[in-house]
């Protein structure tokens, strides 16, 4: 696999494949009979009334979004890994991205008022956050940077 030696770039690909995990995770849920709101649901619901949530074009919009704040974390964690090194790799992505989790659950999901009826809708966003958002990312990030440059100011 190729390096890639810019630390913001390399975040925003390993966030944005971390972020698709999540939506693939939040899918493969939805495929097995166990339903609940989804990540895509939630960053659409800032978006969109609860009657245009849904629609195709606002379950695209809200993936979009998803994946986007899923990059954000991503360049977060490089930078990151780029300031402390690469020591405790999925450690530290795994406590960012809860950190980033519940940046999401005060903010977004209060306003679009998903979970609140739910058992399960917390937990799959929890765990997708965390762990599997976490782990990805850091994988990804793992495989793809170099860290070799130094922070620029």
């Amino acid at each position: 696999m190729k390096i890639i030696n810019d630390w913001f770039f390399a975040g925003t690909i390993a966030g944005a494949i971390g972020g698709a995990g999540i939506l693939m995770l939040n899918f493969m849920l939805l495929l097995l009979g166990i339903e609940h709101k989804t990540y895509w649901q939630a960053m659409g619901g800032l978006f969109f009334s609860e009657q245009l949530l849904q629609t195709w074009q606002a379950q695209v919009h809200g993936a979009i979004d998803a994946i986007g704040v899923s990059a954000m974390n991503g360049v977060l964690l490089s930078l990151a890994l780029l300031i402390t090194g690469k020591d405790y790799l999925f450690t530290k992505s795994v406590v960012l991205s809860a950190f980033g989790a519940y940046f999401l659950f005060l903010l977004v999901y209060p306003q679009t008022g998903l979970g609140k009826n739910s058992l399960i809708t917390p937990w799959v966003a929890l765990f997708g956050h965390t762990v599997s958002n976490g782990l990805l990312t850091g994988y990804i990030l793992n495989r793809i940077c170099s860290f070799n440059k130094e922070l620029k100011t």
